[in-house]
């Protein structure tokens, strides 16, 4: 049974913490490319099913709502049932709505709608006029984390040998994600789904979140504010979420990069029959393109951040919203990966239907193709 009637006292509760969310939001930073094009718009359905452990008292589950930015812009949403609260996270204010089941009893299901429109960005950055950044109120973009840990000395040490006493703005980041792509081997079957450092420092392998918590972690270590930000790829693919790293250069603001996708390209291209000298071309010009900051429109973003208080504050915070956060009492269900071979069993599964208004070809295929 689904109930939206709460009790007085978690009514008030629910009141100051939106109160607070709104105030402690934190302001937004510079978002800003040269360029907009080739809009796609995307009608999406999908459906949420769960079923909670027998004796359930209380299922909270969350879900977000995507934000308009420089790339996007939200056309329709709506859920069924209705969401019992939606307000934004206190840290970075991402739209989370929330809906809490009393009782629940057998699968349950919410059915959501979404448009959305997307466009394709280009930042064309130019490393010579990168700068340093300078300390300002950004700290949340700094910070330790329980899966981005900063202040580890590993990763610590490993930055500072990774840029090898270099000053440069750019060349710093641009050697810490080279060091990413070069030294990480792309695997659904051992992810954190989390996207732990430390799983990536240790292991060396795992999927965007690992790569992109990874580096995030590393330029943090060096005083460069990144952030991994969760997104929906709309196009067919097993699991619809998929995440970029995105690190703040001035004077461009943040700028996004995909270095898990740019890793299983250039993974395919070293595996392929074509010459050597063919292949470093290659190489060398995808990592141009990589580094000129390019955003795709086969992808929207739904979260910024990593490790944020939900609302209502009645479960931990979650490493990540992939697609949802669901607990049930005090047992926080784990995501599934449809991707991964090795995992058969889901505590529950998301139901994807997209349609676009035109077709659109996913950009990194296109560098495989002669």
């Amino acid at each position: 049974m689904v109930t939206n009637l709460l009790p007085v006292s978690f009514v008030v509760a629910i009141l100051v913490i939106v109160a607070m969310a709104q105030n402690l939001s934190p302001k937004v930073e510079p978002f800003s490319p040269t360029t907009r094009s080739n809009p796609v718009t995307y009608d999406i359905s999908a459906q949420l099913v769960f079923t909670a452990p027998v004796g359930t008292k209380v299922a909270h589950v969350w879900i977000v709502k995507p934000p308009n930015d420089a790339g996007q812009e939200l056309l329709d949403f709506e859920t069924e049932p209705k969401p019992t609260l939606e307000a934004p996270d206190p840290l970075y204010g991402n739209q989370l709505v929330y809906f809490r089941f009393d009782e629940p009893d057998g699968a349950q299901v919410i059915r959501y709608r979404l448009k959305v429109r997307v466009w394709e960005l280009h930042w064309s950055l130019d490393p010579s006029k990168v700068t340093s950044y300078r300390k300002g109120p950004m700290t949340e973009w700094l910070r330790s984390e329980s899966r981005i840990i900063v202040d580890d000395p590993r990763v610590k040490a490993l930055a500072r040998k990774i840029v090898n006493g270099s000053t440069e703005p750019f060349e710093r980041v641009r050697r810490i994600l080279e060091f990413i792509v070069d030294s990480m081997t792309y695997s659904h079957g051992e992810c954190s789904l989390q996207a732990s450092a430390l799983h990536a420092l240790i292991r060396r392998v795992g999927h965007c979140s690992d790569y992109h918590g990874f580096a995030t972690a590393l330029l943090r270590s060096l005083g460069v504010p990144a952030r991994v930000v969760y997104g929906i790829n709309p196009h067919k693919r097993r699991s619809p979420s998929h995440c970029k790293l995105e690190v703040f250069l001035p004077p461009y603001g943040w700028v996004p990069f995909d270095l898990s996708e740019t890793d299983k390209v250039l993974e395919q291209l070293a595996k392929s029959d074509l010459p050597e000298s063919v292949k470093a071309r290659k190489r060398n010009e995808i990592l141009r393109w990589l580094f000129s900051g390019f955003r795709d429109n086969t992808w929207f973003r739904v979260t910024t951040g990593t490790d944020f208080p939900v609302v209502p504050a009645v479960a931990p915070n979650p490493p990540v919203i992939r697609t949802a956060y669901i607990v049930c009492d005090d047992k926080i269900l784990p995501d599934p990966d449809p991707a991964n071979p090795n995992r058969m069993e889901f505590a529950w599964q998301l139901v994807w239907n997209s349609k676009s208004d035109k077709p659109v070809a996913y950009p990194w295929s296109l560098w495989l193709k002669p």
